[in-house]
This record gives structure tokens, sequence and C-alpha cells, in this order.
């Protein structure tokens, strides 16, 4: 049971998909959980099914369209600025807290990839998240994204588009593959994704990668608890290495857990048998730390 809500983050229209669990009855209070997509991608991609998952174990949930991106307001459009994201999710709490359905006590984040970045950083600053799981994603962007001798000036060229931008208000943009280029399988599945939806553009404005690389959301981690975090990550992962993930964990305090899946890659936590084990560990981390009911 699903219907398109919208609300608005900084005064700017949020466009989601609420989903009830099929044994919701009126009067009900339940727990809700924000699930947060990837790299530019938009609320019908890839989470919808985690989501459904989630459901069948009477949770509420929550996906929708950052700012500038889907059917979200917000211009230039796939202008990606992380500390606006953590925005949208924070105010998406508030937003489900005013609902008579959720439990505004029991909300929960999951987050994959760019979305596991941005739960992390959250978890650490909004005291109204309750638990969360963050999936294959970096906890020090610079640090992530810095491959080759060429770094240096390719961040060059960012800051001057950066600089135009601010002068000017003109974006330029960059697609989203060129990002993944050092995974051929992460390209492979979102030269699929971009057919399966049209709707989606496969790009950011150049000009967010200044703010993307100053991203470095294992600088809060330490401040997530006693709020439980799981993370799951796979350790064949060429996009986001194993070690982010590591990291993180390092730094955060107890209640914590760290599932690495092995022989998977980045884009297996989206299919087949890596899916399933997302799917288990997940339901299992809410169900102990974040009960629905």
């Amino acid at each position: 049971m699903e219907r398109k809500v919208q609300f608005y983050s900084e005064g700017t229209p949020v466009v989601g998909f609420l989903g009830l669990p099929e044994d919701y009855k009126p009067g009900d209070k339940r727990g809700a959980v924000i699930f947060c997509h990837g790299f530019t991608g938009i609320k019908e991609m890839y989470l919808p099914n985690n989501a459904e998952r989630l459901r069948a174990e009477g949770y509420i949930t929550l996906n929708f369209d950052y700012r500038y991106f889907g059917e979200s307001g917000g211009e230039p459009r796939c202008r990606l600025i992380p500390m606006a994201q953590v925005a949208d999710i924070r105010n998406a709490i508030t937003y489900l807290q005013s609902l008579s359905e959720v439990n505004p006590d029991r909300i929960g984040l999951y987050g994959t990839s760019f979305g596991c970045a941005n739960v992390v950083y959250v978890a650490g600053v909004d005291e109204r998240a309750k638990c969360t799981v963050a999936v294959v994603g970096p906890g020090d962007c610079e640090r992530q994204f810095r491959v080759g001798p060429n770094f240096d000036a390719f961040m060059d060229k960012v800051r001057r588009a950066k600089a135009e931008f601010v002068a000017t208000g003109k974006a330029t943009y960059m697609q989203t593959t060129r990002m993944m280029a050092r995974d051929p399988d992460v390209v492979a599945d979102l030269e699929k994704a971009q057919k399966a939806f049209p709707q989606w553009r496969p790009e950011v404005t150049f000009e967010s990668l200044v703010d993307i690389m100053e991203f470095k959301p294992e600088a809060v981690a330490d401040r997530i608890s006693p709020r439980a975090i799981l993370w799951i990550h796979t350790d064949r992962d060429k996009l986001v290495p194993l070690y982010e993930a590591q990291s993180m964990y390092a730094k955060a305090r107890h209640p914590k857990k760290l599932v690495v899946l092995e022989n998977m890659i980045h884009e297996d936590v989206y299919r087949g048998d890596g899916f399933e084990q997302v799917v288990k560990q997940t339901n299992a981390w809410f169900t102990e730390h974040m009960p629905a009911r």
C-alpha cells in the first residue's frame, strides 16, 4: 500500500512514496524507515525492493527524491550537495513525525552507496534517527574518489567550475558514469538503469564535486551511540573499498555491527543472494533495535 506524498525541505517541494504494511490498521502507530538512494539516483531505483521487504515486517517506509533530482524541486537540476541531502533526510524525519500512522519515536534510516554516507551523517547529528543501516558507502568522499595521478588537476577544474557557478549561476554537467569509471560493473548497471528509468538524468553539476569531496560522515560516527548502526559492505567493492566501512565502524561506538559480504561486488547488494543477505541483516537489525510496534 503506497501513496505519493509531498513535503518541503528548506521551502522546496520534495516528492516521495509512503508505504504502509499490509497489516496496518487505522489507529496503529508504527515504526518507519526512510530509504536513501545513491549518487544521483531517484526514488524508483533499486531501493523500492528493500522497502517492500521491510514493510512485510510491519514497518512504514518512505522513498523520496532529494532536492534537484527526480520529481522534487530545486534548480539547477542534478545538483548534489551532501549537506542539502542531509537536510532533506532530516526534514523527512520531521514529516514522518507529523503523520498519525507513525510512531514519532521510532524512525530509522537505510542508505546505500552515497545514501549510506548521508544516513551515517544524519545518524550522528540527529538524535531522532533511532536506528540506521548503512550499506556500501564512503566515510570520507575525497579518500574514496582520490584515484590516479590526475586527481589534483581534475579538482582544479572543479574549483574553477564552482567559481563560475558562484559568479554567473551557470552550471556545467558531468555524467554519473564518469565518477564510477573505475568499476565497470557499476557503469554497466547504470547504463541498464537509464533504459529502465528514462526519467532519470544520470549526471551531476560539475561544481557539486567541491562539496562532495568535503563530505566526511565518519567525522560524526562517534556521535551515533547510543543509537544502533549496522554497516554492510562487500569485500570486492571496487567503487567504495571495504576500508571505508571499516574506518567508520572503528570510529563508532556500540551498539554497532559490521557485516562483510564475501566474494561480492558493489552492485551485488541490489540483486540475487547479495540482496537477500542485505534484507536478512537489515530486517533483523531493525527488529532488534527499533521494533515496528
